[in-house]
């Protein structure tokens, strides 16, 4: 069976502004990012999917109900951000730091408790493949998925067997994400959501 999974990064929130280390932190939209999901919900072709689902923290919840009005959004916890845990909330004082932190964190280097990326890895492609597998044996033939940048990213990683370093060389803007092909649970080729034009 054939299955399109289309994965939607939130809009851009008050921690992706400050270089905030936010990970599973309920952090809001910002009000720049609410009017771009507004843009973008007009400008990007986003496939029309039998079920849509989310993380529940409120940036991914907030992006879900301006992308896909009147749909009914299904929040699970598995789609969270990296959990940070005792880092959560530490803010770096550029994007220069921010990409020093992942280049070791790439290479499962913690600084103190935090999710690795290899248990980011695991976490996801667990979540993606269990949502596939459940929405599959429903008849269902496509879903959407709103969530964060570092899970997506670790989940394409893990799905399609890149190079960890692939993770910090991967760019999701806000609002935007990829679509995955999947026959049965084996992804296929994921394609780019973009602007129109």
């Amino acid at each position: 069976m054939n299955f399109a999974l289309t994965l939607v990064r939130h809009g851009q929130s008050t921690a992706n502004i400050r270089h905030m280390l936010a990970g599973w932190k309920d952090v809001e939209l910002t009000e720049t990012g609410r009017k771009e999901l507004e843009k973008l919900a007009s400008a990007v072709d986003y496939p029309e999917s039998d079920i849509y689902f989310s993380s529940p923290l409120k940036r991914c919840r907030e992006t879900a109900e301006i992308l896909f009005p009147g749909r009914k959004i299904i929040c699970r916890d598995e789609f969270r951000e990296i959990n940070f845990r005792m880092l959560e909330g530490w803010i770096l004082s550029s994007k220069e730091e921010m990409d020093a932190y992942f280049a070791d964190w790439v290479n499962d280097e913690a600084y103190l408790d935090e999710e690795t990326l290899s248990d980011v890895m695991e976490r996801g492609s667990r979540a993606v493949l269990g949502t596939v597998a459940e929405c599959e044996a429903k008849g269902l033939h496509s879903a959407t998925v709103v969530m964060h940048s570092g899970l997506m990213r670790a989940c394409l990683v893990a799905l399609f067997g890149l190079e960890r370093e692939d993770f910090n060389r991967m760019s999701v803007a806000n609002g935007l994400g990829v679509v995955i092909d999947f026959d049965g649970l084996s992804p296929v080729r994921w394609t780019p959501l973009q602007r129109r034009g």
